[in-house]
């Protein structure tokens, strides 16, 4: 059974760190990304089996942790991220339990906010198949 809940928290905390890496690709992150903002977000879980889901998901190597300013404080934080294998991972849980649709915001590669697209090429538009 704590197998169980360990994988439900695992995945939960992926969708958390998904939802709220906008702000990670500026010079400040988001407090919601902050050790303290997660357990204060999982506050109904016990605070070390939030802190050994957040260890065995960087021992996946599906989150890193850094220092980094975050928006609100005036001294830098500890900051969990979503690396490029584990933000498929998130989109993936994500697909599952919304039964296969994305949200197009998934698409984008880690290193872009949800406010900034990636950059487009300069070349000629794809030739139409209008008949």
């Amino acid at each position: 059974m704590a197998r169980a809940q360990g994988d439900r928290l695992q995945r939960s905390l992926l969708i958390h760190l998904l939802e709220h890496r906008g702000q990670q690709v500026r010079f400040e992150a988001d407090q919601w990304t902050t050790e303290f903002g997660i357990l204060r977000k999982f506050s109904g879980e016990e605070g070390l089996v939030v802190k050994q889901a957040l260890r065995s998901l960087e021992m996946s190597r599906w989150i890193y942790r850094r220092v980094q300013y975050v928006i609100g404080y005036s001294e830098p934080k500890l900051v969990y991220s979503l690396t490029p294998s584990g933000h498929r991972k998130a989109i993936d849980v994500r697909r599952e339990e919304n039964g296969g649709v994305s949200s197009p915001r998934d698409l984008l590669p880690p290193t872009f906010g949800p406010d900034e697209a990636p950059p487009m090429s300069e070349g000629p538009p794809p030739p139409s198949t209008g008949a």
